[in-house]
């Protein structure tokens, strides 16, 4: 089954991406909120700059992590993380961003943009994904700032 798996393009284009996002935690560095907008163009922009390696990847992820490409993956992954979690962190401490855990942060990031790209990877969608990058940034950021007020509540509660 390996043998059909386009491993080294899959891996190779997921260590760029999470290689892209470092760079923004690093330009971005004491303005958290410039740091999201930007991690949701980013996504966006990704998606594309190359519509058939977005849907590589998204087809499959899954099984290169699940074989041939486990060890490199998981070793990628935790160095990406590790620096998500060292930038989110960082900017909590510093109080320009709510505290918010990563996985709260990931999914308001993250989860609308690929909903977004999968449809217009599908062709359901008719303008370029980057052209809803700033209200998709800006949603992104008010969601943040949502969800730390109401853990901010819980803990007063």
């Amino acid at each position: 089954m390996s043998d059909d798996l386009p491993v080294e393009e899959v891996l190779s284009a997921l260590e760029e991406y999470q290689r892209r996002t470092i760079d923004l935690y690093r330009e971005h560095t004491g303005d958290p909120e410039a740091c999201v907008r930007a991690l949701v163009r980013l996504h966006l922009t990704w998606t594309e700059e190359d519509p058939d390696r977005a849907k590589m990847v998204s087809r499959y992820r899954g099984a290169v992590m699940a074989g041939p490409g486990r060890e490199r993956l998981n070793a990628s992954n935790a160095a990406y993380f590790e620096e998500s979690k060292r930038w989110l962190a960082e900017s909590t401490a510093s109080g320009a961003m709510p505290s918010v855990s990563f996985n709260i942060l990931h999914a308001l990031v993250f989860a609308p943009t690929q909903e977004l790209a999968k449809h217009w990877l599908g062709g359901r969608l008719k303008r370029r994904p980057t052209e809803y990058a700033e209200t998709m940034g800006a949603a992104a950021w008010a969601g943040i700032v949502a969800a730390g007020a109401e853990l901010e509540q819980e803990v007063r509660s």
